[in-house]
């Protein structure tokens, strides 16, 4: 490849669509997330349910599907992982019989301060090179951007 094309190239990828930089970043940090917490025997996905449920309390799967915006198959099979561990429980919702309740349970209690760290220390290696100013912003236009997005969903 000539350092015409090179030069070419890389002019191409400053020039991205929003959508495909956006996707990139949601990888990358999948998998930086997946390998740094690959020891604690959790994927993303796992943590993901379980801050939704250390954020927000006891909630039906239902819920945490629609959140994660997962189909209720794949989620149910997370859950079944994350009630193995022994680190959620279900139980029947008392106001729906057909709707399975998820809370956390004592045993996460240990690990939700490593998994915060670590929440921590990829948001900070986002952020690196900014000032606290310019990350701040960087974050309020990320809340932006969010809810622009979940509007037309």
């Amino acid at each position: 490849m000539s350092t015409q094309d090179i030069a070419s190239q890389q002019s191409r990828r400053q020039d991205q669509p929003v959508s495909t930089l956006i996707h990139e970043i949601s990888l990358m940090v999948a998998r930086l997330f997946n390998r740094q917490v690959k020891d604690l025997g959790l994927t993303r996905t796992q943590w993901q349910v379980l801050y939704l449920l250390y954020m927000n309390g006891e909630q039906t799967q239902t819920s945490i599907a629609d959140s994660l915006m997962m189909a209720k198959p794949p989620l149910g099979k997370v859950v079944d992982r994350l009630e193995s561990a022994g680190w959620i429980a279900r139980h029947q919702d008392t106001s729906d019989r057909r709707a399975k309740m998820v809370r956390l349970t004592d045993k996460i209690d240990p690990m939700l301060k490593s998994l915060e760290d670590l929440v921590g220390d990829i948001g900070r290696a986002a952020t690196r090179g900014m000032s606290a100013k310019e990350a701040k912003e960087f974050y309020r236009l990320l809340k932006l951007v969010h809810a622009n997005l979940l509007s037309e969903n």
